[in-house]
């Protein structure tokens, strides 16, 4: 089960960076803007990932260059300001509400996801070096 839950964090995240890339695969840091490539950037999550419920929600999840998600700790208050702008306060709300949830997925639930995100990195039209 734990190679399963990796593997998706792992899709998860590349699709994540590369939604946001544009055709060269540049992305933005949600947090502050600084331009990269998505293979540079993190998966940056505004409710911490140890929060099953919403550790593979796309609106929890952003590009984030390293120094604001590891070193500035994911910069919360830009994070929400960000997410607010792009889904409306109401997304963030349910976000912040979800994460008390109790969530347990299934076997089959994580690999049906795996195979989401694995077809949705396909359909991206992003170039990936």
């Amino acid at each position: 089960m734990k190679k399963l839950i990796t593997e998706l964090d792992r899709v998860f995240s590349i699709y994540t960076r590369m939604k946001s890339a544009d055709a060269n695969g540049i992305v933005k840091c949600a947090t502050c803007g600084k331009p990269d490539h998505w293979k540079f950037m993190d998966c940056g999550h505004f409710v911490s990932r140890k929060n099953q419920s919403v550790r593979w929600d796309d609106m929890n999840a952003e590009p984030q260059c390293k120094i604001c998600n590891q070193l500035e700790r994911g910069r919360p208050e830009k994070f929400q300001d960000y997410l607010i702008d792009k889904y409306g306060r109401d997304v963030v709300n349910q976000l912040i509400e979800r994460r008390h949830s109790a969530m347990k997925l299934m076997k089959w639930e994580i690999q049906e996801k795996i195979t989401m995100y694995k077809n949705r990195i396909t359909g991206l039209k992003v170039i990936a070096q």
